[in-house]
């Protein structure tokens, strides 16, 4: 797997650049001075080297000088980024052998396809010329890494990194989903809690409704007996009418005839 080193002031960029590399399965080491990139670059040798032009301690230009000037990362590409792109930048990235520089923020696919570029332009070291097999062993001992990466390589990391897309999507759909069982569960709690309010609504329009019946009841139990108590006056006082009426005619009293 390439190994490819990004030096950046910036965390946004570097975030975004290892995104966008580690997606297209190269393995990626992020630093954020030239001092940090030197000391990675004493102990390692990645296949390329991403440097911002002018970083706050010092600039990516002396990165890219020193790569130079190590026998063990003659193979090693180097890629400038810069946010400002003009003939000065150039002038200066041709002056330490840079492969190029890079306008910053990056548009679509732009870093992929460079690095890409960069990775294929050095998959095939020139072949060695007819020596002896003790000059041969000597010239290989201590020559800078003749590693490259094939056609075939880059194809299965294109694969590779296809499918780790597809598992991210597969990922924020089951997200998506959690997030909505969280969500249904949630909103459940205040429907059960307004399902209780509602049932201590209903018992108290209950307990309402048997009160007033009670009333109504009484009532009409109050008014059943007056009614009967004046049923019963009416017939005393028509009893009485008509004893009136009887003794107004008298013992004897009948017609003249």
């Amino acid at each position: 797997m390439p190994k490819i080193l990004i030096a950046d002031g910036s965390m946004t960029v570097r975030k975004v650049a290892e995104r966008l590399l580690t997606t297209e399965g190269f393995e990626v080491t992020c630093v954020s001075t030239v001092e940090e990139a030197l000391k990675v670059l004493a102990k390692e040798r990645p296949d390329l080297v991403i440097s911002e032009a002018m970083m706050p301690d010092r600039s990516g230009y002396e990165v890219c000088r020193f790569v130079r000037s190590q026998p063990t990362l003659s193979g090693t590409s180097v890629l400038l980024i810069s946010a400002v792109v003009n003939d000065a930048v150039v002038r200066e990235a041709e002056s330490c052998q840079a492969d190029g520089v890079l306008k910053k923020p990056f548009q679509g696919t732009a870093l992929q396809d460079r690095v890409f570029e960069l990775l294929r332009k050095h998959q095939v070291s020139p072949a060695p010329a007819p020596a002896s097999a003790e000059t041969s062993a000597a010239g290989t001992a201590g020559s800078g890494k003749v590693y490259r990466v094939t056609e075939e390589q880059l194809q299965t990391f294109r694969q590779a990194a296809s499918r780790i897309r597809e598992l991210e999507g597969l990922l924020v759909q089951e997200r998506e989903r959690a997030a909505q069982l969280a969500k249904q569960a949630h909103d459940k709690m205040p429907s059960d809690a307004r399902a209780e309010e509602l049932e201590r609504l209903v018992a108290r329009e209950r307990e309402q409704t048997a009160r007033l019946r009670a009333t109504i009841q009484a009532m009409e139990k109050a008014a059943g007996l007056a009614n009967t108590g004046l049923e019963e006056v009416a017939r005393a006082l028509a009893e009485l009418g008509r004893l009136a009426n009887q003794a107004g005619r008298g013992p004897g009293t009948g017609d003249s005839n």
